[in-house]
């Protein structure tokens, strides 16, 4: 439900004002970091216009009506949920043929019918040229919404077809408490998968049942910190290991790129803002050790190799120019 979604309390309650006053749109476009709720808002959303239990002049869903429960168990005939086939990296031609035809039906249940599309950024050209007459012109009881990585990665005739929502990290604090409250997790275990996660609530939760994930962050850390000491040959070693493809080099990125941000933060004399506060001492030392210049410069290399891999790079080579460019050498 959205009112349980965690963090991101402007846009959510911007979604839930739509819905209290009738003044939905027909497309949204819902962007943020991976495993940070995009296609949780999305079913929340979409749960709150089908619920039947929702008085007028409220945008909160019920949670408990049939509605809600239907769309909670992904059955609700009224919404759709696209996938990219197990066997493809993209979506087909044929799917979003099918989302024309879908969408041009009158709803079964609910108050519309809804199609959401995850990871938008993987349809391919045609897939998104075809998209955009259903996008600027969907039947009046048809909703779309997509979510995206980031809006640089789409059309901008897609993105003027849609409402934004974007989604940004939730505030560590907001987090733990969070986990705390509703995973009866112990406070100190909140407070580390809050600052590890950077701030991504599904990979925080996740990491509940899966405790090993956490020691793999902490890990990857350790052999970031290992790594300025390296040498050159250690370094193209150690592309290979860390980035043997897209997802693996993109998981390394996602946590260096924020490690190094309060390394440069610290260099720059702003230490009460960063985000590894438990980390402060290691921080610290290497803030003094490659000063601000270094780790400003390593930070814009993590934004570059990441730019790379959404281009589709090969990973391997992005990581050795990427580990060449550590402070160290």
């Amino acid at each position: 439900m959205l009112s349980a979604f965690i963090g991101n309390g402007r846009t959510v309650g911007w979604l839930t004002r739509a819905i209290a006053v009738a003044q939905v749109s027909h497309a949204y476009l819902i962007t943020g970091p991976d495993q940070i709720g995009k296609r949780t808002l999305a079913l929340g959303f979409a749960q709150a216009i089908q619920c039947e239990g929702r008085a007028a002049g409220e945008g909160a869903a019920c949670g408990v009506c049939l509605a809600c429960r239907k769309v909670a168990h992904g059955n609700h005939p009224d919404v759709l949920t696209l996938a990219v086939p197990k066997d493809r990296q993209h979506y087909l031609i044929d799917q979003v043929r099918e989302i024309i035809d879908s969408i041009s039906l009158k709803p079964t249940e609910g108050q519309r019918r809804i199609i959401i599309v995850p990871d938008f950024e993987l349809m391919t050209l045609p897939g998104l040229q075809a998209s955009l007459k259903v996008l600027e012109e969907p039947p009046a009881t048809a909703m779309i919404l997509l979510t995206c990585a980031s809006v640089d990665l789409l059309l901008p005739t897609i993105i003027s077809r849609c409402q934004l929502a974007p989604l940004t990290p939730v505030a560590p604090a907001e987090l733990a408490a969070a986990l705390v409250g509703r995973y009866d997790c112990a406070p100190e275990l909140a407070r580390a998968l809050a600052i590890v996660s950077g701030g991504c609530p599904g990979w925080a939760i996740d990491a509940l049942d899966h405790p090993e994930a956490l020691e793999e962050r902490r890990a990857l850390l350790h052999e970031l910190a290992a790594l300025t000491r390296a040498t050159r040959a250690e370094r193209v070693t150690a592309a290979g290991k860390l980035a043997p493809n897209k997802e693996s080099a993109q998981r390394v990125i996602d946590l260096w790129l924020p490690w190094w941000r309060d390394v440069a933060l610290t260099a720059y004399g702003a230490p009460e803002i960063i985000r590894h506060a438990d980390e402060r001492a290691s921080i610290e030392a290497q803030a003094r050790a490659w000063g601000p210049a270094a780790a400003d410069r390593f930070v814009r290399a993590l934004l570059v190799a990441a730019e790379q891999l959404d281009q589709n790079a090969n990973p391997r080579l992005v990581f050795e120019v990427l580990l060449q460019s550590l402070p160290g050498l």
